[in-house]
């Protein structure tokens, strides 16, 4: 009897040793690993990741893999710090993060795409979303972030980020591709003390900064003039290039009156025969080549990191129209969202981050527009109204989220339009033709390009 007893006792701390050393394999987690460009604290194998979204406090978090483009250091840096901040709150689920250069990631997202291993969520640009759609490469956000998320989106980005009634990505940011940048020191030399707000204002202050030394104006260069200027053609005309139904050219008085603008500024002698850079680069102002330019608002970041020296001696003003009504369409917006792919078994993981990162927190998402300088603009509306009641001597930034607000999506037309338009305007300045035969000219080849690429009645959007 003794000796059952002895050897029950020795049974019941061998199965105690061994419950409590299960116990303690079950807990590790593997920790934060740092290589590769990667941001991440990888808590499960890739297997895991794809076969459920469910986690819970007793768990190990559910792996969300991002894919990231490489911009400006402070940029990969301000995200990499972010998923590193948001891996620490415990929302149930880890985002790995990978930067890729732009010239490497048409690439590798096809060969993820074609092989499902594409990652959970990753950036889009706004003119890429509707053909992920038809793709059936992205999915619907609807059902996966709060109503209350979109209701904050300017309206105009709401319709950049829609089709079909439905929500496919979530807005980062918005560029206005058109806003004009002055001199403020030139402008007092010579005695301007208004800020142009119609064409007329503005080739006249134009003349007045015009000297030996230095042009009055810089406006985009011919090839540049098929893009940047899609905001000028819908604000002098009230449209674009084609109709809706993308069967007819539009080239009406409207353009008519653009291109006599870009020619009178070259007749007037405002501006270089021949541009001194591109028109997304802020080179000719920046060595005091030029009084005023038309730039995107991303040429603030250039002015500051560039030529500091400017930096007090520069101010972004609303771009001019024909008739000074600045309360209408004055240029495009560009920029990057967050979409979910279409193939992920971590949606919800993949949303959690994007609502954390993105439509959340006022104060984080307006981290980003504080450490850009401002030259972005934020698509959220409250973050918009923190902006301009915190960007301190960041005058430029009303102003940027002001043109933003009154931009329109990049249209998504084929590109051969944009170009018989700009050829148009280089025609007419140049005095190669007369406007009238210039339009004519761009109409004829617009309607060519919709009856050979068969465009009627192919507008995904209508």
């Amino acid at each position: 009897m003794r000796f059952k007893k002895v050897l029950a006792m020795v049974l019941t701390s061998v199965m105690l040793v061994l419950a409590l050393t299960g116990c303690k394999s079950d807990s590790s987690v593997t920790g934060s690993d740092k290589t590769g460009g990667n941001s991440s604290t990888e808590a499960k194998p890739d297997a895991d990741k794809k076969g459920s979204d469910s986690s819970s406090s007793s768990e190990e978090p559910v792996k969300v893999v991002v894919w990231n483009q490489i911009f400006e250091p402070w940029n990969q840096e301000f995200f990499t710090e972010k998923a590193e901040e948001y891996n620490s709150l415990g929302r149930g689920y880890v985002v790995e993060q990978e930067f890729i250069a732009g010239d490497a990631w048409t690439e590798r997202m096809a060969s993820a795409q074609a092989a499902g291993t594409a990652p959970d969520t990753y950036v889009l640009s706004y003119n890429n979303i509707v053909s992920a759609v038809r793709d059936g490469l992205i999915l619907p956000l609807n059902d996966l972030l709060p109503k209350e998320a979109f209701d904050d989106l300017n309206d105009n980005v709401k319709d950049m980020v829609s089709f079909e009634d439905k929500y496919w990505a979530y807005p980062q940011l918005v560029e206005p591709s058109t806003v004009l940048f002055y001199r403020t020191d030139l402008f007092e030399q010579a005695g301007i003390t208004k800020v142009p707000t119609t064409w007329d204002e503005l080739i006249e202050a134009g003349k007045k900064l015009t000297t030996n030394e230095i042009f009055g104006l810089s406006i985009p260069d011919f090839p540049s003039m098929g893009w940047c200027t899609w905001g000028m053609q819908y604000a002098s005309s009230g449209h674009l290039a084609i109709n809706d139904n993308w069967d007819t050219p539009l080239i009406d008085q409207g353009y008519i009156d653009l291109a006599n603008f870009y020619k009178r500024c070259y007749d007037e002698g405002i501006v270089p025969a021949q541009a001194l850079s591109g028109y997304a680069d802020m080179k000719d102002f920046g060595e005091e080549s030029v009084a005023m330019k038309f730039c995107g608002s991303w040429g603030v970041g250039q002015i500051l990191n560039d030529y500091p020296e400017l930096a007090d001696k520069f101010a972004v003003a609303v771009p001019p129209t024909k008739d000074g009504n600045q309360d209408t369409i004055l240029a495009t917006n560009g920029g990057w969202t967050y979409v979910i792919d279409a193939k992920t078994k971590v949606a919800e993981g993949a949303a959690d981050y994007i609502s954390w990162l993105l439509a959340e927190d006022v104060e984080t998402c307006a981290e980003f527009f504080e450490l850009a300088k401002f030259a972005k603009a934020a698509p959220r509306k409250s973050v918009g109204e923190y902006i301009s009641a915190n960007s301190g001597d960041s005058s430029w930034a009303e102003t940027v989220n002001y043109v933003s607000a009154h931009a329109i999506a990049e249209p998504i037309y084929p590109w051969d339009i944009s170009v018989a338009v700009s050829l148009m305007f280089e025609n007419t300045s140049l005095g190669m033709m007369s406007v009238e035969d210039a339009a004519a000219e761009a109409a004829t080849s617009i309607q060519a390009i919709i009856d050979n690429q068969q465009l009627a009645g192919t507008n995904p959007k209508k």
